[in-house]
Formats: C-alpha cells, sequence, structure tokens
C-alpha cells in the first residue's frame, strides 16, 4: 500500500473469490462515476484498497454492497454485512472530524 491509501479486510475463506470480485467492481464503477478515488482489490482478493481516507469512497464501497446484499449467498452475507456497518461507522467518523 501507498501513503494515503487504506484497507477494508474481507475475511472470506470461500475459494471463490467472485463476490469480492463484483462488489469491488460495483464500488469501482460508482466512484468512477462520481469522479472520486479509485477503489481496487489486492492481489488476493481479500480487501478493498482506497486511495485515500474519505467519506465519498467509503460511501461507494458501502453502496456497491447494499447493491448486492440480497443475492450475496447466506454463507458470506454476514460477513459483507459487518463490512459494510464497518465501512458506514468509519465514514461517519470521517464525516464529523
Amino acid at each position: 500500500m501507498h501513503e494515503g491509501e487504506i484497507e477494508i479486510e474481507i475475511d472470506i475463506t470461500d475459494d471463490d473469490p467472485k463476490w469480492v470480485d463484483r462488489i469491488g467492481k460495483t464500488a469501482y464503477d460508482i466512484c468512477s462515476e462520481l469522479n472520486r478515488n479509485s477503489i481496487k482489490l489486492n492481489g488476493q482478493h481479500t480487501s478493498f484498497i482506497i486511495e485515500s481516507n474519505d467519506s465519498a469512497a467509503l460511501g461507494c464501497i458501502g453502496w456497491a454492497i447494499e447493491q448486492h446484499l440480497d443475492t450475496i449467498p447466506p454463507k458470506l452475507k454476514s460477513t459483507f454485512q459487518k463490512i459494510l456497518e464497518d465501512v458506514k461507522a468509519r465514514k461517519l467518523d470521517l464525516e464529523r472530524s
């Protein structure tokens, strides 16, 4: 990671990273449409990396998870729900400061 980047870990032991990829692509697309920071996945597809710690980029990840939450398999849903809660809390903290 480079200075200023933040990483949001995804604790998924599933061998199929398609949901991480799908949500990462959606978040990247949302941020690109809003001309915001780029979002990418690390090489192992176990975390999202955001170029800077700002609330708009965190919002893109939250929106992407919310868009897919109903279709995520039950065994992964709680993991993504936890990430969503963490992202929302981090976003709120940034907006308050």
